[in-house]
């Protein structure tokens, strides 16, 4: 601000900037939780509150909004969101119920590249997450919270819901007439997102645009039948009503979401024309838009979606007046200024840029806009009167041929980038090189502009050092995961969890990591055994990387793989790895772990997987001083039932990584293992505090204590200082 006033800038920008940032407190202050607790969970509690939006239900799971206002009879004032499992009642917005919920602050994961699941809710203005215990859930009124458009929403669900099964069709229809996307299975959304269509299937302004400007074209020429009518209000103004009114409804039945708002208030500024004699031009109707929007929800800019709604129509507004094409070529050149004009922004944010998307979008955006969506609004109009299953077949079909022709789309997917910009400065020198290409094409800046796209695709990755080693403790919750890098090499040692959903840690950590870090070839992948929150990512990252070797402790369980326990010793860029194998055989899997120890000049590492008491004992009386290491990887999380005394007076580590989830329900790690690595005077690093946890082993030199990525959650302090 202080550069732009000494730019030469109006006065009047900084009055408008502290305006912003008055009208910003205000609306934090407003939006605000009230009386709620300072502790980051509250295990146990009576909740009192209403439903305030659609219930999302998927298997069993429901979720929803839930407006707290009384906890453990104490008033209270805050927006959470609610999950429940098995055998939920029916649950309607607007309703009022009575639970017994466990509530913590969101967490996200603390790790380069990680989705900010925190940020997600912030917008929504929900701070607290939660799930309904099992015991007594009270409904206290049926109609408690003024929710009338929710409920009408719900409704028309339902009516869906009777006549069609559960399915892609049930779900395309519900997301492009309500709004609500829960029901589209995570397959189809990434057959979306590989073609480029993930627009088409959630309301935007375009189709907002459209009912719109069907209204208008249908008022106006009903309205032209009657010459009284004419002589009362022109047409163009009725029209106008109509077309508004329209896009009104539609955005409301939709959840009123940015896209939502954007068209809307851009539809209004260009009707205004009929009833005043300024005119108002794209750029106009864009700023007003973009101002209202920032006016009624600040919070707005923490989603990807403003920025990418917004983007989409400055490029076509842009574009426009730029080039001067007619009919298929101006379709065509739409098509390509907004695929490499946003290619920036879906890189940055979802590591992906689907060029096939052009020749989906080519018949995918038509049919949807002029066939899928007007189909869809009047199959549920046609349901409100009658519950039958062929009013729903035409546009089934017509849904059912798309998706079969995305397939086929879906099979260029070879053609499309792989790719993640790391950081805001790749981002910025690729949108500034585009632009110069597509908007100041002066030779001048020619090569200007091919700098600038290189080095957005080109970032400067760290390099290792041949000799040297960096061992990375990844935050997968309560799990394990480690990446070892060299100069040329890498290891993975676990990949974390697999959730009960279907997700797991390979997609949501592991590979988020390896992108940001550009890796792009894995040499070994290690289970230390069976345990899920230590194989459960393995599948999502051999989809995506096919390393090339699978080490584990027991070969019979994977049907493939080498046994690690009859490895032999290796030597990759000067770093030595070894197996301790464990001959012996216990009753427990977890005592057959694979221990695997990483040596340079500097120092040695050990990684333990879960084994326990017995197995310790077991390497102690058998590697005895080979076991002593600089850094010891805690075995089974910080369990009481590992990291017994012998074996961590073996060992003898400076410094120890507890990789453990937040408010995990097995309290780990337990104060037992604290106390003995606390006597030892060990510094010890917890992901669930840290956040990913890094140490370098730099050949010929002392070795310095690991970095916490330090993830901005609250609850969260390092225990490094």
């Amino acid at each position: 601000m202080i550069l732009l006033l000494y730019l030469g800038a109006s006065r009047y920008l900084l009055l408008w900037f502290c305006a912003a940032c008055l009208w910003m407190v205000l609306h934090n202050y407003v939006n605000a939780d009230v009386h709620m607790p300072t502790t980051p969970i509250i295990s146990h509690a009576q909740a009192e509150g209403i439903i305030e939006s659609v219930p999302a239900i998927a298997d069993t799971k429901t979720q929803f909004q839930f407006h707290l206002q009384k906890l453990n009879s104490e008033a209270v004032n805050a927006r959470i969101m609610l999950a429940c499992y098995d055998h939920c009642p029916e649950f309607i917005a607007g309703q009022r119920w009575r639970f017994f919920i466990k509530l913590k602050k969101p967490q996200n994961l603390g790790n380069p590249g990680h989705f900010n699941y925190r940020e997600s809710l912030l917008a929504r203005h929900i701070n607290w997450t939660g799930y309904i215990q099992q015991g007594k859930q009270d409904l206290l009124n049926e109609k408690a919270g003024h929710s009338t458009l929710l409920r009408i929403r719900q409704s028309l669900a339902k009516n869906l819901e009777k006549v069609l099964p559960a399915g892609e069709s049930l779900g395309i229809i519900e997301a492009l007439t309500l709004g609500m996307t829960s029901r589209i299975d995570k397959s189809y959304w990434d057959l979306f997102r590989r073609t480029g269509t993930t627009h088409l299937m959630v309301i935007s302004g375009a189709h907002i645009g459209l009912v719109a400007s069907m209204f208008f074209i249908l008022v106006q020429w009903m309205w032209s039948f009657s010459s009284r009518l004419c002589l009362y209000k022109p047409a163009v103004q009725a029209a106008s009503v109509g077309a508004l009114l329209s896009a009104v409804i539609y955005s409301l039945l939709a959840g009123f979401a940015v896209p939502a708002q954007r068209a809307l208030i851009a539809c209004l500024v260009m009707l205004l024309r009929h009833f005043t004699a300024h005119r108002f031009n794209g750029w106009q109707a864009w700023r007003y838009a973009l101002l209202t929007v920032l006016v009624m929800e600040p919070h707005a800019v923490l989603l990807s979606g403003f920025y990418l709604s917004f983007m989409a129509v400055a490029l076509l507004i842009a574009s426009s007046r730029r080039f001067v094409s007619k009919g298929w070529k101006k379709t065509l050149q739409l098509q390509l200024v907004c695929l490499f004009g946003l290619m920036p922004l879906t890189l940055f944010w979802f590591s992906y840029g689907a060029l096939n998307g052009l020749f989906a979008n080519l018949v995918a955006i038509p049919v949807v806009s002029y066939l899928v969506v007007p189909l869809s609004l009047i199959t549920l109009f046609l349901l409100q009167f009658a519950s039958v299953s062929w009013v729903v077949l035409p546009v089934v079909y017509l849904i059912k041929s798309l998706l079969i022709f995305l397939h086929w789309i879906d099979a260029l997917a070879m053609m499309n980038f792989n790719y993640v910009l790391p950081d805001i400065g790749c981002l910025l020198a690729l949108i500034t090189g585009l632009a110069i290409l597509l908007f100041m094409p002066k030779k001048s800046l020619m090569g200007l502009a091919v700098i600038l796209i290189l080095s957005g695709f080109m970032p400067a990755y760290p390099r290792i050092k041949s000799g040297d080693f960096v061992v990375e403790v990844l935050d997968v919750g309560q799990g394990l995961s480690v990446v070892i890098k060299t100069t040329a090499h890498v290891l993975i040692f676990d990949t974390g969890m697999k959730f009960y959903q279907g997700n797991d840690m390979g997609q949501m950590a592991l590979l988020p990591y390896l992108a940001i870090n550009g890796i792009k070839h894995i040499d070994r992948v290690v289970i230390s055994h069976p345990d899920l929150d230590h194989r459960g990512g393995l599948p999502s990252l051999e989809e995506r990387f096919k390393p090339d070797e699978l080490l584990v402790d027991n070969v019979d369980f994977y049907q493939r793989g080498k046994n690690c326990h009859e490895e032999p010793p290796w030597d990759w860029d000067g770093i030595h790895f070894r197996f301790l194998p464990v001959k012996q055989t216990f009753r427990d899997k977890n005592n057959s772990s694979c221990v695997l120890q990483i040596s340079n000049s500097a120092g040695k590492v050990l990684l333990t997987g879960d084994i326990e008491q017995l197995a310790e004992y077991y390497l102690v009386a058998i590697y005895k001083e080979q076991l002593h290491s600089d850094l010891l990887v805690v075995a089974h999380h910080g369990s009481k039932t590992s990291s017994t005394d012998p074996f961590i007076a073996r060992v003898s580590p400076d410094f120890a990584i507890i990789s453990a989830g937040f408010d995990n329900r097995y309290h780990f790690p337990h104060p037992q293992t604290l106390k003995t690595l606390n006597k030892y005077q060990i510094s010890v690093y917890d992901t669930m505090d840290c956040g990913m946890v890094t140490m370098a082993f730099i050949a010929n030199s002392p070795l310095k204590k690991p970095h916490c990525y330090y993830p901005l959650v609250m609850g969260k302090q390092s225990l490094d200082g």
